[in-house]
């Protein structure tokens, strides 16, 4: 029993820390967008900043948004400036190349972002 206990608090613990606001930090610029439940491409230009003191800045079309973000687990959290807070899954991070995974109203989208250098 008390392996098991050990064994389920490393798994815990592992998965918990995924992902840092490190590895966010910079300009993001959107490549694809998809609606994966309906297969279909949304055509929109989208592009993300993450400055290293916690602020963001994203644009979609003729919208933009400022706010405040922060990494959780496997979740980017964001929360507009006078807004309330929103949550998107960070499927894949590595240098280059973001990818995130949203639930808009019951349908699953996923953008693909490349950084810009």
């Amino acid at each position: 029993m008390k392996k098991l206990i050990v064994l389920v608090l490393a798994v815990l613990a592992g998965c918990a820390g995924k992902y840092n606001e490190d590895q966010l930090a910079g300009k993001w610029k959107g490549v694809e967008w998809k609606d994966v439940t309906n297969q279909k491409i949304i055509d929109s230009p989208v592009t993300f900043s993450f400055e290293e003191d916690g602020r963001y800045e994203a644009t979609s079309g003729m919208s933009s948004e400022k706010g405040r973000y922060w990494i959780s687990g496997e979740n980017l959290h964001t929360r507009e400036d006078g807004k309330a807070e929103k949550k998107v899954k960070i499927a894949k991070l590595q240098n280059d190349t973001l990818v995130f995974r949203m639930n808009r109203a019951g349908t699953i989208e996923e953008i693909l972002l490349v950084k810009d250098k």
